[in-house]
C-alpha cells in the first residue's frame, strides 16, 4: 500500500500538541504518516512500526528533510517494547473483517484485520501510550462503529470528523482521536447531595463520559478531480512540503 487518501487525511487531521515529544505510527507501511507528523512537529521523534519489510519507509525517511527523527521498526506490534512510552500514536490500521480476503498476501495484511485484530490494536495502545496522551486512528465508517465497541470503557472517544468523498455521498471514513478512559478509582467521587437545592448536584467531570466533538469533512466537490477548500486547507502544507 502506497500513498493514499486516508493516510494523507490522518497525517493531516490528528492532533499535534507542541508538548508532544515521541509519537509513533501502527502500521506505518511506506512511512508517509510518520513522515508527515515530523514534518508537523520538528522537535518530536517519531517511529513507525509494521509487521511487514519497513525497508521502504527507511528509504522514504532517508529521502526527507526528517531522516534523523524518523525510525522504523519491523515487528507486530502486539509484540513491541519501548522504554518509554509515546504521547501521541496514530494509526492507519488494517479493517476489514468479514470480507472476502485478496489472493495478495501483502494487500491482505495491510486490509484485513487478521494480523491486527481491534482488540489488539486497543490493547496496544493502552500499553504504549503516556498518560495524557492521544491516539487517532481513521477507519471505514462501518468498521469505527465496531472500533468503538472494543473500546468501550478502556479508551475514551474525544473528537470524531466524518469523511464524504463528495457533497451527495454518505461518509465513507472516521477519524476518531481517543484518550485513555478514566477508570472508577481515578473518578472523583459525587459531591454529597444538597437536600436544600431543588436540583441535583453536577456529577463529577469524567473524560470518558465527555461528549466528543463531532465535525465532518467533504473531500470533493462532485466534478472530476476538484477538491473542495476544506480538504484543501487541511492538506496544504503536506503537498507543499513533501
Amino acid at each position: 500500500m502506497k500513498v493514499g487518501t486516508d493516510g494523507v487525511l490522518l497525517g493531516a487531521w490528528a492532533a499535534v500538541r507542541p508538548q508532544d515529544r515521541r509519537m509513533l505510527d501502527i502500521g506505518t507501511g511506506t512511512g508517509l504518516i510518520a513522515l508527515m507528523l515530523a514534518q508537523r512537529a520538528p522537535e518530536a521523534h517519531v517511529t513507525g512500526v509494521d509487521i511487514d519489510d519497513v525497508g521502504q519507509a527507511r528509504e522514504n525517511a532517508a529521502a526527507s528533510p526528517w531522516s534523523g527523527r524518523v525510525a522504523f521498526a519491523q515487528c507486530p506490534v502486539q509484540e513491541f517494547e519501548t522504554p518509554e512510552p509515546f504521547d501521541l500514536i496514530v494509526s492507519n490500521p488494517p479493517f476489514f473483517v468479514d470480507s472476502l480476503t485478496c489472493p495478495d498476501g501483502g494487500r491482505t495484511a495491510a486490509r484485513h484485520a487478521v494480523h491486527l485484530p481491534f482488540g489488539d490494536l486497543r490493547d496496544a495502545v493502552l500499553r504504549l501510550l503516556a498518560p495524557g496522551g492521544r491516539f487517532a486512528v481513521i477507519l471505514p465508517t462501518a468498521e469505527a462503529e465496531r472500533f468503538l465497541a472494543v473500546c468501550a470503557g478502556r479508551l475514551a472517544l474525544v473528537r470524531r470528523t466524518d469523511v464524504r468523498t463528495t457533497p451527495r455521498r454518505p461518509a465513507k471514513r472516521a477519524l476518531m482521536e481517543f484518550v485513555r478512559a478514566a477508570s472508577p478509582a481515578d473518578r472523583p467521587a459525587a459531591p454529597p447531595a444538597d437536600c436544600s437545592a431543588d436540583r441535583p448536584a453536577d456529577p463529577p467531570a469524567d473524560c470518558s463520559a465527555a461528549v466528543p466533538e463531532v465535525s465532518e469533512l467533504v473531500v470533493g466537490t462532485g466534478e472530476h478531480e476538484c477538491y473542495t477548500p476544506e480538504y484543501r486547507a487541511l492538506t496544504r502544507d503536506f503537498y507543499l512540503k513533501f
